[in-house]
């Protein structure tokens, strides 16, 4: 192209630009042969490998032609460079006028970190803004990204999806109708149907909510709007199940919280749960410490616990293997006992259970109580400070009915397949036993509660999670 070509299509690019009244910026546009040619009155350039110069911007490609008006269209190899930035595609058609660009085919954009794949994108130079149309690929260090439509932010390297979206980082997966994700600040957001999964050897934990917020610098994610939380161990064949309005989970040197608030439900094939809120820790060495508060109520098998506030402790690995709690003598505090997976009450404790031979209501009222299990059954319920009792018995099936009412400094429980077989009380120590024909002079105790309504039914948890996820069509295995 002669130099007086070049110079009449920089007057002509530039000048769009004095009609705005904006500061002058140079344009300029060469290429290797330069055709003018007349179409309908109006002059058209065709251009054979163009270059076009704008500011940091280069673009280049085999082929290009000044359609008139402000048009510009390019084809062959199309490649645009702006600083570290760089987007190829099949075809663009550029407006200098609005410095918007219309990409087709194959686009790809890409600053040496992160890269985006879309048959379409329309590139906003004024707003350093590409939005992306008809499947959008995005994949850089530290994840992936795939969408219907996208819009990727150049100057502070952030993103939007929508329109169904999966985003993969480190071993979590994310489906949500929209996702925001800013790969600076490692933050990302998600919105409209979440459905988080995360699997490990062992685990799988699956989440649906409403909404997610996750900093993958502190290794902590939020999610908030009718949270359901299921954690599939394979090992010990179990799934627990978490529900709840709003949850955080923190992971960091090898310990990870969970953080559960407002209408809480815990199900596991051991026990369940439910109350105002939960803190639940995870430590390295395998010991699990939960903790939840607000009307709490606890259900071991046919047992129901309630308590000022109920804390579970569960041990895997080889503490695992230790024997069942037990007192050595009458006056051992309940710290010193052995390690096994344990509920604790404090405050004003309650236990209650369905005598299943008279449908009368066995109870044991106290200050504080270690209920033990093993093997997922009730074995020992200690009760202690100011400790109350009644229970009803038969020696044999056809024997009367008769019951006792008594109190001690504490009480411990034997427990054979959900059933106490053995009870003792120890210190200052007062009862009084009930025959037949007395029993409709038996009170309950001080604070009785019986609510087996409120125990949360884990075949329907189960099958209303699962059938959750399926409708979402998502990929899960429970």
């Amino acid at each position: 192209m002669s130099r007086f070509g070049t110079l009449i299509l920089i007057f002509i690019l530039s000048g769009a630009h004095l009609a705005f009244g904006q500061e002058r910026k140079e344009i300029g546009l060469k290429a290797d042969v330069l055709q003018a040619r007349q179409v309908n009155g109006r002059t058209i350039f065709d251009l054979v490998r163009p270059v076009l110069t704008e500011n940091d911007s280069i673009l280049s490609a085999d082929f290009g032609i000044d359609e008139g008006g402000g048009f510009l269209r390019f084809w062959g190899n199309v490649e645009i460079s702006e600083l570290e930035d760089t987007l190829r595609s099949d075809r663009i058609r550029y407006n200098r006028n609005t410095k918007i660009g219309v990409a087709e085919g194959n686009v790809f954009l890409t600053d040496g970190v992160a890269t985006i794949k879309a048959p379409n994108a329309t590139h906003f130079s004024d707003e350093d803004r590409t939005e992306f149309e008809g499947g959008v690929e995005y994949s850089d260090s530290l994840g992936s990204l795939s969408a219907p439509r996208a819009v990727y932010y150049t100057d502070t390297n952030a993103a939007r999806f929508s329109g169904g979206v999966l985003f993969s980082q480190d071993e979590i997966k994310v489906w949500a109708d929209s996702v925001s994700y800013s790969r600076d600040e490692e933050i990302s957001e998600a919105w409209g149907k979440v459905f988080i999964e995360q699997r490990t050897d062992s685990t799988s934990t699956h989440i649906l909510t409403d909404y997610l917020f996750r900093d993958a610098k502190a290794d902590s994610m939020e999610v908030a709007g009718h949270v359901r939380w299921a954690n599939v161990d394979s090992v010990a064949a179990d799934t627990v199940f978490v529900y709840a309005s709003t949850m955080s989970l923190v992971e960091k040197g090898g310990q990870n919280s969970v953080v559960a608030q407002d209408s809480v439900l815990v199900s596991t094939k051991s026990y369940a749960l439910r109350g105002d809120s939960l803190v639940t820790l995870n430590r390295p060495n395998g010991i699990r410490l939960s903790r939840i508060f607000g009307n709490p109520m606890a259900w071991l098998e046919r047992t129901q616990v309630s308590a000022d506030s109920l804390s579970y402790a569960s041990v895997s690995g080889e503490k695992a293997n230790a024997p069942d709690s037990v007192r050595t003598s009458a006056a051992q505090p309940l710290k010193k006992l052995i390690p096994a997976d344990s509920l604790f009450g404090f405050g004003r404790v309650f236990v209650a259970s369905e005598d299943s031979s008279s449908g009368r209501i066995q109870q044991i009222s106290g200050r504080r109580m270690q209920a033990v299990l093993r093997n997922d059954s009730l074995r020992t319920l200690i009760m202690e400070e100011n400790a109350e009792a009644l229970f009803y018995m038969r020696e044999f099936a056809d024997d009367p009915l008769t019951a006792v009412a008594a109190s001690g400094d504490g009480v411990v429980f034997e427990f054979e397949d959900g059933k106490p077989v053995n009870v003792g009380f120890y210190q200052d120590v007062k009862a009084l036993y009930y025959a037949e024909n007395l029993l409709d002079q038996v009170s309950n105790l001080s604070g009785f509660i019986w609510k087996p309504e409120l125990m949360p039914d884990r075949a329907v948890l189960s099958r209303e999670f699962w059938d959750e996820v399926h409708s979402r069509n998502r990929t899960a295995s429970n």
